[in-house]
């Protein structure tokens, strides 16, 4: 899987599921490939960002809709005991680090969420985080917002249709609380991952914000 930041808008035919990441940007994740020819950008299943139109009160009817992606290159593990192949990614979900939510930036914005990625037949999950760059002068509509990198991938083995989020304590395992604990079903294995997020000290990271992982 990689992660991208910009490309074209053109026609893809699939079902989509689109949440907020800012304040005018959802997203949404294809299964179905476009014409790599067309969007070089566009390896395989793909994450896209689409950036709602705010010029006026009606302009999301009428203007574009500026499309950015956000991770492509997802694969499907064929496997002689799944039938059913809906292909991958799968759903995509928005999220924090802590209960706490967003946290106001130096510049008075708010932070943006997390992503997680169920890979479905990629069989595997996935968790983004935001990331801040110079602008992508070569690209036809470079949208910060919808800029993000690979925090980690975790192979399941299994199929991965969808991931659940909590924040509440898990069992009596040692754990921080108000961290998310991430839930990954894995289908044909009848197994569910958890994973909690945390702290860590200041001088073991490579910069000062706390993501949680």
């Amino acid at each position: 899987m990689k992660t991208a930041h910009s490309a074209p808008s053109n026609e893809l035919d699939s079902s989509a599921i689109d949440l907020k990441v800012g304040n005018d940007t959802d997203i949404s994740t294809f299964s179905s490939t476009s014409n790599s020819a067309e969007d070089p950008k566009i390896d395989g299943g793909s994450l896209f960002a689409y950036r709602v139109p705010s010029r006026t009160k009606d302009a999301w009817k009428t203007d574009p809709w500026t499309r950015s992606v956000i991770a492509t290159g997802f694969r499907v593990k064929g496997q002689l005991g799944n039938m059913i192949n809906p292909g991958a990614p799968g759903f995509c979900y928005t999220f924090y680090p802590t209960k706490d939510g967003p946290r106001l930036n130096d510049d008075g914005r708010r932070s943006r969420p997390l992503i997680g990625i169920a890979g479905d037949c990629a069989e595997a999950a996935y968790i983004l985080r935001p990331i801040d760059g110079e602008r992508d002068n070569n690209a036809i509509h470079p949208d910060e917002s919808t800029k993000y990198a690979l925090m980690c991938d975790i192979d399941c083995g299994a199929t991965v249709g969808s991931i659940g989020v909590s924040y509440d304590d898990f069992s009596f395992v040692e754990q921080q609380s108000g961290y998310a604990k991430i839930y990954i079903p894995c289908f044909e294995k009848d197994k569910v991952l958890v994973f909690a997020m945390g702290s860590v000290d200041n001088d073991e990271k490579n910069d000062d914000v706390d993501d949680g992982w």
